[in-house]
């Protein structure tokens, strides 16, 4: 066995325990307002979490999601607005209940594991309103979760970046909160393990039942976890639903760009149709002569050697494994079109050329924003 295998091997999960149930709290945000300094970075944000679910904010650096986390744990106070658990003020104008006393799990993005405590010492941190010996129970019952009972005495610096990962989600879950709070939890693993361990990461939050939020700048992470998605944008929810329904259905251009790269056009709207380079398609619901945005999908661009469609010429080729990822430039635009295809019997060849076709499914119109 190669040691790259054994490494991936000892940050397995297959002795982990089962997580004991917790009572899931139901999580409101009411027109919450945050400042730092004079500088807003949350605006009206209104939302409501159901128990047991799981949302993930989604945004780009500086959107607000983070410190919307910190204003749902108590670390940040908002500026306006009211934040509730199953209906008791948390915060609000004359009401503000510290970090503690709000049943809240937390892990961050470094895991903040003291160096100098043991595994269980860390683990059993925050339980300080119980007995020695109960505390070690449940922290050794938590370890056992996330299988690594057998680490117990051993020391953070021994511990592979996967195997701190999971002692920090043992000392979120140790008591047994009704929400888990998760910022950037898995940014910091290597891309061959990070599936793994978010895998059984959910696993687990599914079997505590806990009321989940997850900060995450990577929409794929926030589609395969997320019950629902918050997707943020300058410190507002700019859309919220399921991973299906942002990605078929998105609000504007910047939300469908999220989730997908796109092939844009600008073009005008006349009589309920938009003309670009790649063909016409239907605008409804948009004036005559206003101007709009359209986003075709990579993927919904096909292709035949001959024949129908838009001509193109092949100037460029990745082979990814799974699909291979075209260029093509065609008449009437500077920039080659990108398509993705898994059409790959024979080998593409630069410079032959294409007919290009458009799947209806993977055109998105949208009204062009201003500004």
């Amino acid at each position: 066995m190669s040691a790259s295998t054994q490494w991936i091997e000892r940050t397995a999960w297959g002795r982990r325990g089962t997580a004991g149930v917790t009572i899931a709290a139901r999580l409101g945000f009411d027109a919450v307002t945050h400042h730092y300094g004079d500088a807003p970075s949350l605006r009206g944000i209104s939302l409501e979490v159901e128990p047991g679910e799981v949302v993930c904010l989604l945004g780009r650096s500086g959107c607000g999601k983070t410190t919307l986390l910190r204003v749902t744990a108590g670390l940040e106070r908002p500026s306006g607005g009211r934040v509730t658990v199953n209906g008791r003020e948390m915060a609000g104008p004359a009401v503000f209940v510290p970090p503690e006393k709000r049943g809240v799990g937390l892990m961050f993005q470094d895991y903040a594991l003291f160096p100098h405590m043991t595994i269980l010492k860390n683990v059993i941190y925050g339980l300080n309103d119980l007995p020695r010996a109960e505390a070690e129970r449940q922290g050794l019952h938590a370890l056992g979760r996330v299988g690594l009972e057998g680490y117990a005495a051993a020391h953070p610096h021994a511990l592979s970046g996967g195997e701190q990962q999971r002692v920090a989600l043992a000392r979120a879950i140790a008591p047994r909160p009704s929400m888990l709070l998760m910022d950037e939890p898995f940014s910091g693993l290597d891309k061959r393990l990070r599936d793994h361990v978010r895998e059984e990461t959910m696993a687990i939050i599914r079997e505590t039942r806990a009321t989940c939020i997850i900060v995450t700048h990577d929409p794929e992470e926030a589609m395969r976890m997320g019950d629902r998605i918050a997707l943020m944008r300058g410190g507002q929810l700019l859309q919220v639903g399921t991973a299906r329904h942002l990605y078929e259905h998105p609000v504007d251009l910047y939300a469908a760009r999220f989730f997908s790269e796109l092939n844009e056009f600008e073009a005008t709207a006349r009589n309920g149709r938009v003309e670009t380079p790649l063909g016409t398609f239907g605008a409804r619901g948009h004036a005559d002569g206003s101007p709009l945005s359209i986003g075709i999908r990579p993927q919904g661009v096909g292709f035949t050697l001959a024949g129908d469609g838009v001509p193109g010429r092949i100037v460029g080729h990745q082979f990814l494994g799974e699909v291979d990822l075209l260029s093509v430039a065609i008449d009437g635009i500077d920039v080659p079109i990108r398509m993705r295809t898994r059409d790959n019997a024979e080998p593409f060849v630069v410079g032959s050329t294409v007919w290009l076709t458009i799947d209806p499914r993977d055109v998105l119109v949208f009204a062009k924003a201003s500004g």
